[in-house]
């Protein structure tokens, strides 16, 4: 604000450094001033008030001071273009910025720069963000100032108030709407103080988009991580045979008592690796392996293999075994001794199950079977069941042995293994899915056995030329596990005698065959028949692969130590899911931050463009409006002190009227050398 600020002075020289400033007034005032009129201001004024008042040596310092050296004139003259050019270069460079950052949110390729770490990087992210955007406004705004004022000193003719708001208006966007505000009253540059306005109001909305326009925003990914992982499956390198079953078979029945996750790595008929607890804190999923049990069971035919029992023989008979039973081109038949379960119960017998090949097992059941009349025929087994009269007195003779017909059928059970890749949680060690998963298997009905076809084998067990020790070992938990302590007896002889383990009244309970047994020896009486029908076809199967999966487990936790083997160690990745951050452009910032820096550049297009010189002037143009050249200009004119002199209250609306004169300053400053 030039015209506001202009004192009337009148340095009167106290010594030779210092100097006393006065106001400019002659010895009859300025009551005898006559007005100037606008076209007669245009005339060079003769500065001899101002040599006479102060007069200055003329030293060397002073001619320095008063006329610049060529090499600054020269400076001077060419840092105008050079300004000019670096602020149109930067304000197109902003906008082709915000025009490069919209090409890419269009395309994404932004999101392809991911961290995971985002606390930091955000921080650093906003505060640059926000930093380049305030430094590169200051630089526009401070070039946009010196340009616009340089424009406004080489026109010709302007009113003294433009100069006074245009640089007024650039002091803040506050400043700039009190001077359009002040439009209304003295209209003398109202293009120029909108254009400023909305100049400074663009660079506001640069800073405020500025903390937006860049932003890391999450987003869910997966990685890998090594893991180590034991594995329940024994493998070739473990006897089987050699295994304490009676612990292991003993513990069985008590796995359902416990809570799910007290069993990770068993899921029903389904043995899975697990994660180890101290895995480096990896969260997520695993893929591991897992091997799923299967039975397919049938109901053997008496043709391919039968037993006849023969009376007061000791419960010796004869064996008769077809080819398909035997896979021999012959049918075999010798003599060996059998004692068959009690009605309504179920019998592993070991000597039988050694008979089939592969990996079958066979079970005497002598319970009824939902089966038609020609299967039932075709597969029923009878048996002899002795048993004597209880004599009352001990001086009788010995009671005869009795016999009685019982009706039983040979169930063989062929057990497969499936291979899956397993998908567990680290953390729980859930399972969650399998791949392949298994086949549903829909309700079935009790069909004759059939021998299993294909390689049936499990990479269990001993070595192969034991084939009974290799194939048969899962016989020993049912027929040689933990021993229920009491005994069913035929007759008094211990060989009618025998004894049912633990897991098989398990698996009795399992499939609806429940038996209380007492402490002690029993003998039932004579069997009336079977009471009780064996279960559906599937809830057989089912219960036992279960078992059998439950068996490979226990032995697996229990270790070598305790009875089992000791599980494998193994080492697998981990799919976790990760949240990552990845750097996104917003839209609606990005565009209000295009429109501003484009209204930037076509308003500096128009307010600092046409910059001229004029070479013949020796002294370089004003480049600023403070105070110290207020001071120059009021000593250099001495119109501008006589016309400010006029006004008794230096009031905004006062001094913008006195300034509404036209001047060219840069001539009359410069015609007044």
């Amino acid at each position: 604000m030039l015209s506001s600020l202009l004192p009337d002075v009148n340095p009167q020289r106290q010594d030779n450094n210092s100097m006393s400033f006065q106001p400019i007034r002659n010895d009859t005032g300025l009551s005898g001033l006559k007005p100037i009129p606008p076209n007669n201001l245009q005339q060079r004024l003769e500065p001899s008030g101002f040599k006479d008042i102060c007069p200055i040596p003329a030293t060397r310092s002073t001619s320095r001071i008063l006329s610049p050296s060529p090499f600054i004139d020269k400076l001077n003259k060419a840092t105008k273009p050079v300004s000019s050019f670096i602020c149109v270069f930067l304000h197109i460079f902003l906008v082709l910025l915000h025009i490069i950052l919209l090409a890419l949110h269009i395309s994404g390729v932004e999101h392809r720069l991911t961290t995971s770490e985002s606390g930091e990087w955000m921080t650093v992210l906003n505060a640059s963000t926000q930093a380049f955007y305030a430094l590169f406004c200051t630089m526009l705004t401070y070039l946009m100032q010196r340009l616009t004022l340089s424009r406004n000193l080489i026109r010709q003719r302007q009113k003294l108030v433009i100069l006074h708001d245009n640089v007024n208006a650039w002091s803040g966007l506050g400043s700039a709407l009190q001077c359009l505000w002040q439009q209304s009253n003295t209209t003398g540059s109202l293009w120029w103080i909108m254009s400023i306005t909305a100049y400074l109001g663009c660079v506001f909305a640069l800073q405020v988009a500025s903390s937006s326009i860049l932003q890391l925003q999450s987003f869910t990914a997966t990685s890998n991580v090594s893991v180590n992982i034991l594995s329940p499956w024994p493998g070739t390198k473990v006897d089987m045979k050699k295994l304490q079953w009676e612990i292991i078979s003993a513990v069985v029945p008590s796995l359902g008592q416990f809570a799910s996750s007290s069993n990770a790595g068993l899921h029903g008929a389904t043995l899975y690796d697990t994660v180890q607890a101290d895995s480096d804190g990896a969260t997520g999923n695993a893929t591991v392996d897992a091997t799923t049990f299967r039975a397919e069971c049938g109901v053997v035919r008496n043709s391919e293999l039968s037993y006849t029992p023969k009376l007061d023989s000791n419960q010796f008979g004869n064996y008769t075994l077809g080819p398909q039973v035997s896979g021999e081109n012959r049918t075999r038949t010798w003599r060996a001794r059998i004692v068959p379960p009690y009605q309504d119960q179920l019998l592993a017998d070991r000597g039988i199950s050694s008979l089939f090949p592969g990996n079958t097992i066979a079970f005497m059941v002598s319970a009824s079977i939902d089966v038609d009349d020609y299967l039932k025929a075709a597969t029923v087994q009878h048996m002899n069941w002795e048993h004597q009269q209880v004599s009352l007195s001990t001086d009788s003779p010995k009671p005869p042995i009795l016999s009685t017909v019982l009706e039983a059928h040979i169930v063989a059970c062929n057990i497969h293994v499936e291979r899956h890749r397993a998908t567990v949680n680290v953390k729980t060690n859930q399972l969650l899915a399998l791949s392949p998963p298994p086949a549903p298997t829909p309700p079935l009905d009790w069909e004759a056995w059939r021998s299993p076809k294909g390689d049936n084998h499990w990479d269990i067990g001993s070595p192969r030329h034991n084939r009974d020790q290799h194939s048969k070992w899962f016989v020993y938990p049912f027929s040689d596990g933990a021993m229920h302590p009491g005994k069913i007896c035929m007759i008094q002889s211990r060989a009618t005698c025998y004894r049912i383990s633990l897991l098989q009244l398990y698996f009795m309970k399992e499939i609806g065959l429940d038996v209380v047994l007492g402490e002690q020896n029993s003998r039932p009486p004579p069997p009336s028949g079977p009471k009780k029908v064996l279960c559906g076809r599937r809830r057989f199967e089912s219960a036992l692969s279960k078992i059998f999966a439950s068996l490979l487990w226990t032995a697996a936790k229990l270790g070598s130590d305790g009875g089992g083997y000791d599980a494998t160690m193994g080492i697998t990745s981990v799919t976790r899911d990760v949240t990552k951050w990845h750097l996104n452009i917003n839209p609606l910032p990005l565009m209000v931050a295009l429109i501003a820096s484009s209204i930037m550049m076509s308003l500096s297009f128009c307010m600092s463009g046409g910059t001229r010189r004029n070479t013949n002037r020796t002294l370089t143009p004003i480049d600023s409006a403070g105070v110290l050249q207020i001071v120059w200009l009021t000593n250099r004119l001495q119109v501008l002190g006589n016309l400010m002199g006029n006004v008794d209250y230096p009031g905004e609306d006062a001094l913008r009227t006195a300034g509404m004169f036209e001047v060219d300053l840069l001539q009359d400053s410069d015609g007044q050398e």
